[in-house]
């Protein structure tokens, strides 16, 4: 049985659950079969969409299934526009592309659909919030989790910003694509499925430590996609169709937790937080920027190394008034943020909480975290993997998300290591190593062991 089917009955349904929320899935359609363009014009019918609409692609998905797409549709008697993104060598989810997308777009029209994977996905899901019609999305590989979920990120003025968007109605994928899909995409895919070994584990931590509220459905939903996807890293290293289907399943179920959540928090930690800082780093540089899921891949290595580093931790050794001492300052924060961000570093001051600079805050979170250490703390950072256990996953599904293999420079891994934690105002194993002073301590000892 596969893995999706399993949650069939919640797709297109709301119900009670254990978190106490009145959760509603709207997604209605997830199609993974052989000839799945054939579904769509039957799916546009069946959600009596209109006849009207915006197709997103670019060069490579137009070749993949774009052009089927927009002949099998005025079959059916619809009239489909495209349009054809032109960033090279590869489309950034930026204000060019939006502002593309918006010329294309005419008030007229009843829906959008977006064919490709990560970034076209992205932007449809944006410009669809922003215009109130809906979409639905022909999936071209399985190469992230953003697939079902209701958040865009977005490169706005160079900073990586999650925005609040909505869901696809449908999402389709023809599983002989996917299975044909370029190997650093499915790869990817793995890499991001991967990281949910430390942020689920960083969730958890936000519970513990700063009042976050838990979704028991959503953990599971994410949960049971990773074990699913690790279980099958041989497979889909072969590029099996049960593999394949399982990663894109688990990919889709991924995204229906973040829906769940209205946030990225089930499926987004610290491993996702440095993959940005990285991204956003190529971005300021000009540099043909990596696969979302390689770098998150990359840097859930070194999030593990770090769990694993900190679960030996004596609580003893929390030294309350010497870390208060020696703490720096907010004004020292500043002027460490904006030499490491530079033009975006207001952006990254304001998306912080200043309440963190507190000192009466940080004392009692402090004793919070010692109070909690043997009870909560040291469970939850014992149960994360082994370093060596993750690295035999990725041995399996054939990945080498190592910095000397993916041509990333080892300084710039350790500045994402230092400072990816400011980028979002959420309580990850980062800001753990931060409050106790030992970060950069940490740092050192596991950028060798990747």
């Amino acid at each position: 049985m596969s893995i999706l089917s399993s949650y069939k009955d919640v797709f297109g349904s709301s119900f009670y659950c254990q978190c106490g929320k009145h959760h509603t899935i709207p997604l209605k359609d997830v199609v993974i079969k052989q000839e799945a363009v054939e579904e769509i014009p039957l799916i546009l019918n069946r959600e009596n969409l209109g006849k009207c609409g915006l197709m997103v692609c670019d060069d490579n998905t137009w070749a993949l299934a774009g052009r089927r797409i927009a002949e099998i549709l005025p079959t059916h008697g619809y009239d489909i526009k495209v349009c054809m993104l032109t960033q090279k060598p590869i489309v950034k989810p930026d204000e060019k592309a939006i502002t593309q997308i918006l010329m294309e777009f005419e008030p007229s029209m009843d829906f959008l659909i977006a064919v490709g994977s990560g970034t076209i996905n992205d932007l449809t899901r944006f410009i669809s919030h922003r215009t109130g019609k809906p979409y639905i999305v022909f999936a071209t590989a399985p190469s992230m989790d953003g697939y079902a979920s209701t958040v865009s990120p977005l490169l706005i003025n160079g900073f990586k910003r999650t925005y609040i968007t909505v869901h696809p109605l449908a999402i389709i994928a023809d599983i002989d694509m996917l299975c044909s899909a370029p190997a650093d995409m499915i790869l990817a895919g793995f890499g991001d499925i991967l990281g949910k070994v430390t942020s689920l584990a960083d969730w958890q931590l936000g519970i513990i430590l700063a009042q976050e509220r838990l979704c028991p459905t959503a953990k599971n939903m994410v949960k049971s996609a990773m074990e699913e996807v690790i279980s099958r890293a041989s497979l889909i290293n072969q590029r099996k169709p049960e593999g394949i289907q399982a990663l894109m399943e688990a990919l889709i179920l991924s995204g229906t937790a973040m829906m769940l959540m209205g946030n990225s928090r089930p499926a987004s930690g610290s491993e996702h937080h440095i993959s940005h800082y990285i991204e956003m780093k190529y971005f300021m540089e000009e540099r043909q920027p990596l696969l979302h899921g390689t770098k998150v891949g990359l840097a859930a290595l070194y999030t593990v190394a770090l769990y694993n580093q900190l679960a030996s931790l004596d609580p003893e050794n929390i030294d309350i008034p010497q870390l208060m001492r020696t703490r720096i300052s907010y004004e020292e924060w500043c002027q460490k943020i904006n030499k490491a961000f530079g033009p975006i570093a207001q952006e990254v001051i304001d998306s912080n909480n200043s309440q963190n600079w507190d000192a009466a805050f940080y004392e009692r979170r402090l004793h919070d975290i010692k109070e909690k250490w043997e009870t909560h703390l040291k469970p939850l950072l014992s149960s994360v993997p082994q370093l060596d256990t993750v690295k035999e996953w990725l041995h399996k599904a054939g990945a080498n998300f190592t910095p000397q293999a993916l041509g990333i420079e080892q300084n710039l891994v350790e500045e994402a290591l230092l400072y990816a934690k400011e980028i979002r105002p959420l309580y990850t194993i980062l800001r753990l190593a931060d409050d106790l002073g030992i970060l950069e301590e940490k740092i050192k000892k596991i950028i060798s062991l990747v």
